[in-house]
């Protein structure tokens, strides 16, 4: 995960403030205070001879801290493929091993990541996080089932999620816990040191963000279960963590260090300002589960802020559902708000027809906002470059 450069004034905040408070800022998005000027293409990734590995949607890759290379695991073949996405083509494979001393074993991968001021990739999978180098030799690895096998234990309540972020340096993880199964509520934020093999837990009151609009199915008679997440984001600075959560129009961010956390508060002018919640959260057929994910689909959607370095700023893109839904041409609008480096917001703007929807692996690199998509089962992006005046 990208490092951000961070907040002046919040660092200021952060040493002359009480820990274990909460900082509120409200800010209205002005929607013509700058000019927008945008153009919207789409690129191929040239495999050769080859194939690129698609089945995840790109969800077990990363990005180099410069944005020229883009990492892909591969479960099927076992390995990393590495894309230059300056020469948009796939250049180097790195093999790893499922068996022996030097093996990642054969598991369900949730993730993987570049730490790049450490040199080394880092794999989670269901119960743990291996470590490697850039040529895929095993360095070590940290067991997260809580049991007698694990390296560390922590309290029985709690489930850590292994779909956290690793700092740049390799030092820490990062993810949300929650509660032991069947609820599994998001209780608060865990931070992982890697070294010292332990855990700090905080508890988040703005995680219920989240967890009001979670859809779960259960049938009673059978093992058939499933769910439908509300999605939520994490940008790392070292010690801070910046979360937004996709049911409201809100940024986060918490610092290990002071206890200290930041609530960043938006109105918008083009759309909602959150979800409804109108859809039912616990559902006992798939039918109904199919059902109630439609209706949710039907309400705002925030995805993640993401940071421009070539412009010193932030991006985020909002989904807004209007007029009528059918399955085969839902009616969605996106808009685009562009933010300051201290999260002050600049513009909104509704984006022309087809818009623009982040899907799968997502990032911004040379000041262009990059989407993953699939062309007849070959790797592209649909790219959204704005200019702002």
């Amino acid at each position: 995960m990208r490092r951000l450069p961070f907040f002046c004034f919040l660092l200021f905040l952060l040493g002359c403030n009480d820990p274990s408070s909460t900082l509120e800022n409200i800010a209205k998005v002005p929607s013509n205070a700058f000019e927008l000027t945008y153009s919207i293409d789409t690129v191929m990734i040239d495999a050769g001879e080859d194939f690129v590995y698609l089945n995840s949607q790109l969800q077990i890759s990363d990005i180099s801290l410069d944005k020229k290379f883009l990492y892909n695991f591969n479960p099927v073949n076992y390995e990393i493929e590495v894309i230059d996405l300056d020469q948009k083509m796939l250049v180097k494979k790195i093999a790893l091993e499922k068996e022996g001393p030097n093996s990642i074993p054969n598991s369900y991968f949730y993730r993987l990541q570049l730490a790049d001021e450490a040199q080394e990739f880092l794999f989670h999978t269901t119960s743990h996080i291996y470590r490697t180098d850039l040529e895929g030799n095993l360095i070590s690895s940290y067991r997260f089932m809580n049991d007698s096998k694990s390296d560390f234990r922590y309290p029985e309540e709690n489930i850590i999620n292994l779909q956290g972020y690793d700092s740049e340096d390799g030092n820490y993880f990062y993810s949300y816990y929650s509660d032991t199964l069947p609820d599994r509520t998001r209780k608060g934020i865990v931070r992982f040191t890697f070294d010292q093999k332990s855990l700090d837990f905080s508890p988040q009151d703005f995680l219920q963000w989240a967890n009001d609009f979670d859809i779960f199915y259960s049938e009673s008679e059978s093992r058939n279960k499933g769910e439908y997440p509300e999605m939520s984001g994490i940008s790392l600075f070292g010690d801070s963590v910046v979360f937004s959560i996709s049911s409201v129009n809100k940024v986060w961010v918490y610092n290990f260090e002071t206890d200290l956390t930041q609530e960043y508060s938006f109105e918008s002018q083009l759309t909602e300002n959150k979800k409804e919640g109108n859809y039912p959260k616990r559902v006992k057929t798939l039918e109904e589960f199919r059902e109630a994910a439609k209706l949710k689909g039907k309400e705002v959607h925030f995805f993640s802020v993401k940071y421009d370095s070539e412009n010193n700023r932030y991006l985020r893109i909002t989904k807004q559902f209007v007029g009528t839904y059918s399955d085969e041409n839902p009616n969605f609008i996106s808009v685009l708000t562009v933010f300051d480096k201290n999260l002050n917001p600049l513009l909104e703007q509704k984006l022309n027809e087809p818009g623009f929807f982040p899907y799968g692996i997502s990032f911004i690199k040379d000041g262009t906002y990059y989407s993953y998509l699939n062309i007849d089962d070959e790797m592209a992006f649909v790219r959204l470059k704005p200019t702002l005046k």
